[in-house]
């Protein structure tokens, strides 16, 4: 596995394989913990069990690892708004289980097309919903404006969702979670994308927005989509019902989606958290220069000169 890649801050080691009678079993490392995968034979085909710290995260059949492994991503340095398009489950099934499962002797694991176990719900299928809505756009015959909006949509691809919970909060009323928000963040460009939430779980008949109480320029939405940022006459109002069909497209996978996500974790790491332990592993020449660490984050220099306390002699 290419390193490039890897989204977590620790490298996994693989210790050793065991090819049992029955079933072929891996052990590595993460960081500071303990990874085993376990194949199985099911009626669907050969799949896997995954134990973290001894304690099984995943059994076949499931929408979504256990608890502990999302706690084990945001330990190390995942957050979905910086870790385009992967979430923890596309991080265990296209990451870490294939380098687990490299050098097994039994026929591969079965995954379906978007490199996932069948049944197990990702940023990957909600990515692949989203194309879809959009697509529903063109349905029908468009005009220029509407097609214009059309074409704004297929070049804001979905990169991440965000679950902005925080374990301070209280129970909505059906004591499934916090009352938090959730986030979409669309573009092609990480430095300007277009980003739209809601409260989640969702009331009713509350609509999608740029930051609560406010709506999205339109150019806004042409300048993320690399477009002419000249919105033509009747633009806006073409692309609020555009953003309210994807978004009602949306909401039942959306929902299906969060039930996966266990509450109460912040997605978001401080600044000083994001620094605290890291590891530079590369400096970037510039003005000013920057220092790259371990989990992506650039960090600026200051190359302006300290004074040094005049120290008095005898």
């Amino acid at each position: 596995m290419g390193m490039d890649a890897w989204i977590l801050g620790a490298p996994l080691k693989v210790l050793r394989q065991e090819d049992h009678p029955y079933h072929e079993t891996t052990l590595a490392t993460l960081g500071r913990h303990e990874l085993g995968l376990c194949r199985r034979e099911t009626a669907q085909g050969p799949a896997c069990e995954i134990f973290l710290d001894g304690r099984s995260i995943y059994l076949p059949g499931a929408a979504a690892p256990g608890r502990p492994w999302f706690d084990l991503c945001r330990e190390l340095g995942y957050e979905p708004a910086r870790h385009w398009d992967w979430d923890p489950a596309l991080i265990l099934f296209q990451q870490v289980v294939p380098a687990l499962s490299s050098d097994w002797h039994e026929p591969p694991i079965d995954f379906n097309n978007q490199g996932m176990p069948d049944g197990v719900i990702s940023l990957a299928g909600l990515r692949q919903t989203f194309a879809e809505a959009v697509s529903d756009l063109r349905r029908e015959p468009l005009g220029p404006v509407a097609a214009r909006v059309a074409e704004t949509f297929e070049w804001l691809p979905l990169r991440a969702v965000v679950f902005h919970d925080d374990a301070q909060l209280p129970l909505d009323f059906e004591g499934t979670g916090p009352c938090g928000r959730v986030s979409l963040w669309l573009g092609i460009h990480r430095d300007r994308p277009v980003v739209i939430e809601r409260q989640s779980p969702a009331p009713a008949n509350r609509p999608w927005s740029a930051v609560v109480g406010e709506r999205i320029p339109p150019e806004t939405f042409l300048v993320a989509a690399g477009l002419d940022p000249e919105p033509p006459k009747g633009f806006d109002s073409a692309l609020q019902s555009a953003l309210t069909h994807v978004c009602r497209w949306m909401e039942t996978p959306l929902d299906a989606y969060r039930r996966t996500y266990p509450v109460g974790i912040s997605w978001h790491h401080g600044r000083r958290e994001r620094l605290l332990g890291r590891t530079i592993v590369d400096v970037l020449p510039g003005d000013p220069p920057m220092l790259v660490l371990d989990d992506g984050t650039e960090v600026a220099i200051n190359h302006d000169p300290v004074v040094a306390p005049e120290h008095g002699g005898i």
